[in-house]
């Protein structure tokens, strides 16, 4: 079987030439450097790694997902499995939804921007609430963590920072200006978007694994009204419930979560 698993998704855009792109999200990486980790222990390190070598069994048991047990990698090899098919595969966009690292360390930190950094094709990277606080991983980003967009001349992909289960105005007013134009949007985040039209399948889960339209603040909840009812936003991408998950938050709109880079899933979406 191996270790990839792709999931197949086509979005109808009427582009004028068909696009692909890379999703893959929570690998929750762990690297343990003494000479940079001051801060952090070996036996954390050890830790947080067994935890999540049990927890991803534990999710793919629960979606019923299949996984190959003569690859059950490190975390730090699973990034790497998924950096080379990437590269492989010559998309014209990774999507990095989040959680890519466990925890912030500078450990963590050297190595996510190497392993990123050897991505050969560009890519948008959305913060997980893993990669908290997110001001120190600009260089990672490329910038702005907040708001970022790739703009091709058929579409937009729009990547936002929504680690904390909330949106910031100034991330609101980016997506409002952007909306001024009739270009179709594809949205990449961590957290996916509970609605009245998918909380039955989101209502399954824990409460931490969505951003929902009926407990958030103003802006937040703004912003989920906003993205359910724009016409130009086609679709979201997103990660953090460690399982495949599609769904809708409005007609005609779908949302896919990616499950986890773990066991090694990804998202290989076709545009057309």
């Amino acid at each position: 079987m191996g270790f990839i698993q792709e999931n197949r998704i086509q979005i109808d855009l009427g582009a004028s030439k068909e696009y692909s792109l890379v999703q893959f999200s929570d690998v929750h990486a762990v690297a343990y450097d003494q000479r940079l980790d001051d801060d952090v222990t070996v036996e954390k390190a050890i830790h947080q790694e067994r935890l999540w070598m049990k927890q991803r069994l534990d999710f793919a048991s629960k979606f019923r997902e299949a996984y190959d047990p003569e690859f059950l990698l490190s975390s730090v090899e699973c990034l790497d499995k998924l950096i080379d098919y990437s590269n492989t595969n010559h998309p014209n966009l990774v999507l990095v939804t989040g959680d890519i690292i466990d925890y912030y360390s500078r450990s963590n930190h050297a190595f996510l921007k190497r392993a990123i950094g050897r991505l050969e094709i560009p890519y948008l990277f959305s913060c997980g609430n893993h990669e908290s606080p997110s001001e120190r991983l600009h260089d990672v980003c490329r910038g702005n963590c907040d708001f970022a967009q790739v703009d091709f001349s058929d579409f937009r992909v729009v990547s936002i920072n929504d680690s904390t289960r909330s949106i910031r105005l100034a991330q609101l007013q980016a997506l409002e200006k952007l909306l001024e134009s009739t270009k179709p949007i594809l949205l990449a985040m961590h957290v996916p978007i509970m609605t009245e039209y998918n909380q039955a399948e989101l209502n399954k889960l824990d409460s931490y694994y969505s951003m929902k339209y009926s407990d958030c603040d103003e802006i937040t909840g703004h912003f989920i009204r906003l993205v359910s009812s724009s016409h130009q936003i086609k679709a979201l991408f997103c990660g953090h419930t460690h399982g495949s998950m599609t769904t809708i938050i409005s007609p005609d709109k779908p949302q896919y979560c990616c499950s986890s880079g773990l066991i090694g899933h990804v998202n290989k979406i076709t545009i057309k």
